[in-house]
């Protein structure tokens, strides 16, 4: 799904807006408003009720910062996000989850529109003559936003898939295990839906282990007229995201190869053979600017350097390009509501 970014995002990933939506309900809920989720991203207020709406990957995590950022304690916020999805909210790739013949083909279905799910995380599958082995893996996301992304994720994967799945996990209970790297504490209630009694928590990893026989085993919802009719809708979708990407992901891939090092307006409109002007008005038909990319390239940047490089507040300022720190300074600000100072200090941060 394209080249990994300096936080190790791919640069043009981009997924429907409904898993924002959901974040800005618990947010409201915490008492952080909407705006200060989406601050600094080019999502609208109006994007969160179009359902053609697609959010980039880096404006997801952009999100998620603005709110952990806000919350004074934000234990659960992933598992309360995830918990909220439903298959309706996935719409017809979520049809054709229910109508799948088996474990089997839901995972192969799942991985070939991928991008069409909520999932940050990665899932790899590993398969012997008796067993599998299921593991979700995180480690490509940055830092400050791997846990709230894989609470999300698993409890997204548990509420949306036990509805139609659960006769199989039940028959297979007792041959199942699972090794979380979150909290028992937190995770226990949502797992009070699945039954599986072995689950081994706060590891390095998450692991789910299972038969083999039970990736094979038929889901009782299972109508193969319905899934080849929501397959081919699927295709369609999946079509016109990548047409609607356009000219915006191919800026957005130029800004984001060189860590730091951001060609211009120019450079780019040179590398793709048309003159700058045309490159400002296919941008502009895209709904966003290269002064609106070419800040969430730096946002991203810049808390990677502070937060996972290492790099002091004025190292960072130069390597983006500001002249003055106390530019990037206001910049930082705008983008996350919080100074560059504090964020490179996250046990120290507090709401602003």
């Amino acid at each position: 799904m394209g080249g990994l970014t300096p936080v190790g995002v791919p640069a043009d990933v981009r997924h429907p807006v409904y898993a924002t939506r959901v974040l800005c309900e618990v947010a409201n809920e915490r008492g952080v408003p909407t705006c200060d989720v989406l601050a600094g991203t080019a999502i609208e207020l109006a994007d969160l009720d179009d359902p053609e709406t697609l959010v980039s990957g880096l404006d997801e995590i952009t999100t998620v910062r603005q709110l952990l950022a806000r919350l004074p304690d934000d234990a659960g916020v992933g598992i309360d996000v995830g918990s909220r999805f439903s298959l309706t909210h996935i719409g017809l790739f979520g049809f054709a989850a229910m109508s799948c013949a088996t474990l089997r083909e839901l995972f192969a279905i799942a991985m070939r529109y991928f991008a069409l799910t909520m999932l940050h995380i990665d899932i790899t599958l590993f398969e012997t003559a008796d067993d599998c082995l299921f593991e979700l893996e995180a480690g490509h996301l940055p830092a400050d936003v791997r846990r709230f992304f894989i609470e999300r994720d698993i409890a997204g994967i548990i509420t949306t898939t036990m509805s139609f799945t659960l006769p199989v996990a039940e028959k297979y209970a007792e041959r199942v295990s699972a090794e979380l790297a979150v909290d028992e504490e937190l995770m226990r209630p949502l797992l009070g839906v699945v039954p599986l009694s072995d689950v081994a928590f706060g590891r390095a990893h998450n692991r789910v282990h299972f038969p083999r026989a039970m990736f094979d085993e038929p889901l009782p919802q299972a109508d193969r007229h319905t899934l080849e009719m929501c397959l081919a809708q699927c295709d369609v979708l999946m079509q016109r995201n990548e047409q609607r990407r356009g000219i915006t992901a191919l800026v957005r891939t130029n800004l984001f190869r060189d860590s730091g090092i951001f060609p211009t307006l120019s450079d780019i409109a040179s590398e793709l053979d048309m003159h700058p002007r045309t490159l400002r008005r296919r941008l502009a038909a895209e709904g966003t600017s290269f002064r609106a990319l070419l800040n969430e390239a730096r946002s991203a940047v810049a808390v990677d350097l502070l937060r996972n490089v290492g790099l002091t507040v004025e190292e960072v300022s130069t390597r983006l390009g500001y002249t003055e720190v106390s530019t990037f300074s206001h910049a930082f600000k705008r983008w996350y509501g919080v100074a560059p100072t504090r964020y490179s200090r996250p046990s120290e941060m507090v709401p602003p």
